[in-house]
């Protein structure tokens, strides 16, 4: 790897004395200068990018002195193909993927990006291999492509391409921008821990997290990795409050109807959210959500140092214990035994226990059981009902408690990638002597 003052010339000049026809030995000889300049891994996937994608370059002139690249490749959503597409200027190190955000200006570890040593590669390989398509465009046309890099589109346009130029270009100008390809999950787990008027998110890179509070009595919190989002960029340490109820109705605009979602988010800005439904390509919807500053968060802790008891079970099962409660019941209690009843859930109300669950340890629905002493305490229902959406949603539930009663409840989710999303609660218990 060479310095960073001398790069940029350096690759130049290897450029420079291979243009042209390659020959098989040319070909040897200048990746093994580029490997050096730039290291074999960053080379390997560019050129594995060439190969498995398709690049088309705009022009609005016979000589192509001035042009616009669009890397095209496939995504499968639910069975179905989609196009992708990245916007890139020729001859300009610059590209608006998470590599070049974070590596090379965030960080200044990296020269550039496997997208934009792809583009270089593709121009200079162009006469032996055929891969690049060139595509003339009207004059007033290729001049509104490119206003797309320093305005918006107009409202209700339908140059789709113009738009996602744009977008990806306003990323530096954002502290947060997260995309999905499908909000099928993020939706169902904002909805539950929508028992509260606001939420509190803070994100950084290592995901994003939503929490909402009642009182001093019940906590949820919503996590989601950065695994989960087909790009996702946070300029440090992101704070801000929303109405969960304006999110929520926001997220089912499109309800019943697969859609993508793009975040944008600058300082003390609203929120701004737009949805595009998959099998419609022009029609999207932009909601600008109000957001104020956040405040301090509870801090709940289960106490490390007690005896901790911790159960997994299979979600819907969860729910349909839950389901099958008394309704009419004012307090619920959890008994949690390394003997019988082993896991036991009961309602109390007006007549005391009026209806009772018990799960043995080797029960089906059980996935691991490990309970080191007794534990019980009773909570409000009203505070359980919280998270019957979360429950729903759940493919499985971790039920956690120590001596003082503390519930902690995580109910885990999956998106289409398989990548975990996760609502974590906290629930307080009633005191003895309520």
């Amino acid at each position: 790897m060479q310095s960073a003052t001398r790069l940029p010339f350096l690759l130049q000049e290897i450029f420079e004395q291979f243009k042209g026809s390659l020959s098989v030995d040319d070909l040897a000889d200048f990746y093994a200068k580029l490997n050096s300049a730039l290291g074999s891994r960053l080379v390997a996937f560019a050129r594995q990018f060439i190969d498995n994608h398709a690049i088309t370059v705009y022009f609005s002139n016979a000589g192509k002195s001035l042009s616009l690249a669009v890397i095209t490749e496939d995504c499968y959503i639910k069975k179905k193909r989609k196009k992708k597409s990245l916007h890139l200027l020729p001859d300009v190190n610059y590209c608006f993927c998470n590599s070049f955000q974070t590596k090379v200006l965030r960080l200044g570890e990296a020269y550039t990006c496997e997208h934009v040593l792809a583009l270089r590669l593709a121009f200079l390989l162009d006469n032996c291999i055929n891969c690049i398509q060139f595509k003339e465009v009207q004059p007033h046309k290729f001049d509104n492509l490119l206003k797309g890099f320093s305005s918006p589109p107009p409202q209700g346009s339908g140059d789709n391409l113009s738009h996602k130029m744009t977008l990806g270009l306003e990323y530096i100008n954002y502290r947060f921008v997260g995309c999905l390809e499908n909000i099928k999950t993020f939706a169902a787990g904002i909805r539950s821990i929508g028992f509260g008027d606001h939420g509190i998110f803070h994100i950084n890179e290592d995901g994003l997290r939503c929490t909402v509070e009642q009182g001093k009595c019940i906590q949820a919190n919503l996590f989601i990795t950065p695994a989960c989002f087909s790009d996702y960029h946070v300029n440090g340490l992101v704070h801000f409050t929303i109405n969960m109820n304006v999110l929520i109705e926001c997220l089912s605009i499109f309800a019943g109807i697969d859609c993508s979602m793009k975040m944008f988010y600058k300082d003390d800005d609203p929120l701004v959210i737009i949805l595009e439904p998959h099998d419609e390509d022009n029609i999207r919807t932009e909601c600008s959500i109000k957001t104020t500053h956040y405040d301090e968060t509870m801090d709940f802790c289960l106490d490390a140092d007690s005896v901790l008891n911790t159960v997994f079970i299979k979600g819907r099962e969860m729910a349909n214990i839950f389901h099958d409660l008394d309704k009419s019941a004012e307090e619920l209690q959890i008994t949690l035994s390394p003997r019988k009843p082993y896991f036991k859930v009961e309602t109390l109300g007006v007549m005391q226990s009026e209806c009772s669950i018990e799960v043995a340890k080797t029960s089906e629905m059980m996935i691991l059981f490990n309970c080191k002493n007794l534990t019980t305490a009773r909570y409000k229902i009203s505070l359980m009902r919280a998270t019957q959406r979360a429950m729903l949603a759940a493919s499985k539930v971790a039920i956690k408690t120590d001596l003082s009663g503390l519930l902690e409840m995580h109910f885990m989710m999956q998106d289409e990638n398989q990548a975990e999303v996760y609502a974590q609660f906290y629930i307080t218990p009633v005191a003895e002597n309520d």
